[in-house]
């Protein structure tokens, strides 16, 4: 495979990005698709189909860093269906009073609430899938331009 095609890989898989947010139109939200076992199963599919592994590692870090992202924002259901528990990154930098920075970290598991198993179409407000469409939006005006520019 060439640079030029895993370039294009690339910017076509993007979308690969959010799907892990469509779990909120089907049930359990941050359980269904916000895993660790979609990113495993793209990466053996990239193992078995050799002439496209190329396109199986993008859209496996792609769905990785969705579900990493979503740990530091409430958290997600990293083992589902085996382990019912969210996984959760909390870290914050604090200013005390007299002006010392104290960084805070706290992570591990929690329960899997019925605020998020009920989460229906809660992907609106996430600040990563507006970056993401963002840059997918970007993507798709950067392609078309290429395509006019070749076509006259």
């Amino acid at each position: 495979m060439s640079k030029k095609e895993d370039h294009r890989y690339i910017l076509l898989l993007l979308p690969l990005a959010v799907i892990p947010d469509l779990d909120t139109f089907l049930t359990l939200h941050r359980a269904l698709l916000h895993n660790i076992f979609i990113p495993l199963i793209l990466l053996l599919f990239g193992l078995l189909l050799k002439e496209k592994r190329t396109m199986f590692n993008i859209g496996a870090v792609y769905t990785a860093s969705h579900v990493f992202m979503d740990m530091f924002d409430g958290g997600v259901v990293l083992f589902y269906p085996f382990y019912n528990q969210m996984a959760f990154v909390d870290a914050g930098l604090r200013i005390s009073r007299m002006n010392e920075l104290t960084w805070t970290f706290n992570y591990g598991f929690e329960e899997y609430s019925t605020e998020w198993m009920s989460a229906y179409g809660y992907i609106s407000d996430s600040i990563g899938t507006g970056a993401l469409t963002f840059i997918l939006l970007a993507g798709v005006c950067v392609a078309c331009r290429r395509w006019i520019k070749r076509e006259h």
